[in-house]
């Protein structure tokens, strides 16, 4: 049986994101910021069995407008993970560990919110 490679989720992660917003999306914050962002990074999870990984992506949104902005940009992307994942292709299923709280930036002061999804992602053939 050929040996199964799981993707990379998250720049498949990226890519999608891209599509549901017009924020700037990364898996870094650019300096100078840019006016609306969202941050994706991958921040646990792992193996299941040879064919299955369950993996930790946790967003962080901000907006040089506000919270009311950063928390707009949260909900969007976390109502299209939560609802539209079947997009990307080896996702299996979204399930959310933690819904958008507020998580201020610790060095600028700024507003972001944060959520965190874990996705059962299949390997490739």
């Amino acid at each position: 049986m050929p040996a199964v490679e799981f993707p990379d989720v998250e720049a498949m992660c990226l890519t999608f994101a891209k599509t549901k917003t017009t924020a700037m999306v990364g898996t870094k914050v650019k300096n100078p910021r840019p006016v609306r962002y969202a941050r994706i990074w991958r921040t646990g999870g792992g193996s299941l069995n040879r064919v299955l990984e369950q993996v930790q992506i946790t967003i962080t949104c901000g907006a040089a407008a506000g919270s009311v902005e950063a928390l707009a940009i949260a909900r969007d992307l976390r109502s299209a993970f939560l609802n539209e994942y079947t997009q990307m292709p080896l996702v299996r299923g979204v399930e959310e560990t933690s819904g958008p709280y507020y998580d201020p930036d610790p060095d600028t002061n700024e507003d972001r919110y944060s959520f965190t999804i874990q996705l059962m992602v299949r390997g490739k053939r």
